[in-house]
């Protein structure tokens, strides 16, 4: 009985230490620009909200190993129920890949940044549209205490409602994305992000990286982004509709455009 509690043990150990290890995405699309590569952030995600749309019949850490396969920097699960997600996905992702994981899921308070935490997540993705000023710093910093970066996301709507000095003193944590899917209507305009990254590019804290997600189907889609000033681009329902993950990825990681670092 006593060999049967050793092995319990050490799994138990194994997986505590997988699950309680941070990884970077900030350090990681540094690497990934600096090794050559397009950083790109693949997703795991089985299903959007337009109303009709067909599921995806997909496993969660094998979709993220194909990810990881195709050179992806790093690796967003969708956990929120209505995608099909679940924090069970978060855990599993973060036991099948040694890149970065983002939890992306609709946050707003500390309860759900260490229920990110203790299921494997290195940052957080929080939505500006849905958060006042004060919620986002305060979310930022409570993510920052233990170990966890924060994808702060803003759109054409939310735009203004954050003035991105305010994330100077916690830029350390932070990385900024502009979403090109107004999560109103649901529709996609990759030329929300050409329109505001001139705009807010000069504002943002020196070492924020910029993301581009949403809407990003084919490489010459990437290279706009990446044109527009992009650091680095999030792509999910394109990789997840390709018929090999690892190939879709890779045709983003060894697209052209520029790099803003």
């Amino acid at each position: 009985m006593s060999g049967q509690v050793d092995e319990i043990l050490a799994r138990k150990r194994a997986l505590l230490k997988r699950l309680k290890e941070r990884r970077s995405m900030r350090s990681a699309i540094v690497d990934a620009a600096r090794s050559g590569k397009k950083p790109i952030i693949g997703e795991v995600k089985r299903k959007g909200l337009k109303e009709g749309e067909i599921a995806i019949a997909v496993d969660a850490s094998e979709a993220a190993r194909r990810i990881e396969e195709g050179g992806a920097c790093a690796v967003s699960v969708l956990t929120e129920e209505a995608f099909n997600g679940s924090l069970a996905d978060l855990r599993a992702v973060k036991m099948a890949v040694s890149i970065p994981v983002l939890r992306k899921d609709f946050i707003f308070d500390e309860f759900q940044i260490m229920e990110s935490y203790v299921h494997g997540a290195d940052a957080i993705l929080l939505i500006v549209r849905y958060l006042s000023e004060r919620q986002v710093i305060e979310l930022v910093r409570a993510a920052a205490r233990i170990g966890l970066e924060s994808l702060v996301e803003i759109d054409r709507v939310s735009r203004d409602k954050l003035p991105l000095h305010e994330l100077s003193e916690v830029s350390e944590s932070v990385l900024l994305g502009i979403n090109n899917r107004d999560l109103h209507t649901l529709d996609v305009n990759i030329e929300t992000f050409e329109t505001l990254a001139p705009e807010v590019i000069p504002e943002i804290p020196d070492g924020v990286p910029l993301i581009a997600m949403s809407g990003i189907e084919t490489r010459a889609d990437a290279e706009r982004m990446f044109n527009a000033g992009a650091s680095a681009i999030l792509v999910g329902t394109s990789v997840m509709h390709s018929p090999d993950m690892s190939d879709k990825v890779r045709e983003f990681v060894v697209c052209g455009g520029g790099l803003r670092w």
